[in-house]
């Protein structure tokens, strides 16, 4: 049996071909995103995307938001906790595909307060980590903070830190002041250090953001910085109970950059950086493996 790995997110599409070790031995990179595509769309797509690829005996196993409700075929959530036996149990295989698929299910949790949670791919980016015990964060625009003990992810928590910045820097009050979006470390620091001071949170600082440019004590070149630097820093503060130590980020340079110092200033310094896509073939493979 030959093994391919797909990660279909809203926006793009990377498909892993393994080698029998789980060694990825060739990538394809696709801008057909899930949320482009109509659902008779998919079978198309997948089959130009892995032409020369599929053999008689290949799995194809899909992860991402191929499996969502507006996507291929909707692979219902599977409850926290989860292992990659239990993914792979719970695959939706697909009979409208080019080759043996199965649609990996996304994981659902509920915290003690009956507050609910649910993400679609991070799963698979998260037992590909390598981490057995511990927290992985996954920042973007719905951060995931997640519980892994003994190799099974026992929960999680959304943080919808990337989208409340995009907001703010295009369709709020606070972005009309700001000029570009150049880093600025001060800026950062300064906005992160705030929001980890403050015990009420960030929703009281945020018009500072304005406040600090009227004043004059805060360039408008630094706002997005300072505005990142408090949604990012506020999110450390909300989750500053399962930071510990031994800490995983799953994410781009630019991003574990930020979160290294929001965590450093927090006292969180054993943070070990690991490539998300990287992290999603590992998965695959892993989940892949256990099909039946």
């Amino acid at each position: 049996m030959t093994l391919v790995g797909v990660d279909w997110g809203s926006s793009n599409l990377r498909a892993y071909r393994f080698g029998p070790d789980g060694a990825v031995i060739d990538r394809r990179d696709s801008p057909r995103g899930a949320a482009r595509l109509k659902r008779d769309e998919f079978p198309q797509v997948l089959a130009d995307t892995l032409e020369g690829w599929l053999q008689a005996d290949t799995r194809v196993v899909l992860a991402g938001m191929v499996g969502a409700r507006a996507g291929w075929h909707e692979a219902p959530y599977l409850p926290c906790p989860a292992d990659p036996a239990g993914l792979a149990a719970a695959a939706l295989r697909v009979e409208d595909a080019p080759a043996h698929c199965f649609i990996v299910p996304g994981l659902s949790a509920r915290d003690a307060s009956g507050v609910a949670n649910v993400m679609r791919g991070e799963e698979t980016q998260i037992l590909g980590s390598g981490l057995s015990d511990g927290t992985i964060v996954l920042p973007g625009t719905h951060s995931k903070w997640a519980r892994v003990e003994g190799g099974r992810i026992t929960g999680f928590s959304t943080i919808m830190t990337g989208e409340m910045y995009a907001l703010l820097r295009n369709n709020s009050l606070l972005g009309q002041l700001a000029e570009g979006d150049t880093p600025d470390e001060a800026a950062f620091t300064l906005g992160a250090q705030r929001a980890l001071d403050n015990p009420a949170g960030v929703l009281p600082l945020l018009f500072s953001a304005r406040a600090d440019v009227l004043l004059g004590s805060l360039a408008p070149q630094a706002v997005a910085s300072y505005l990142s630097g408090l949604l990012i820093g506020g999110e450390v503060a909300a989750m500053r109970d399962a930071t510990g130590q031994g800490l995983v980020l799953i994410c781009n340079a630019m991003l574990a950059a930020r979160y290294q110092v929001a965590l450093a200033l927090a006292g969180v310094t054993d943070v070990t950086v690991v490539d998300g896509a990287d992290a999603v073939a590992r998965g695959l493979w892993r989940i892949g493996g256990l099909l039946k």
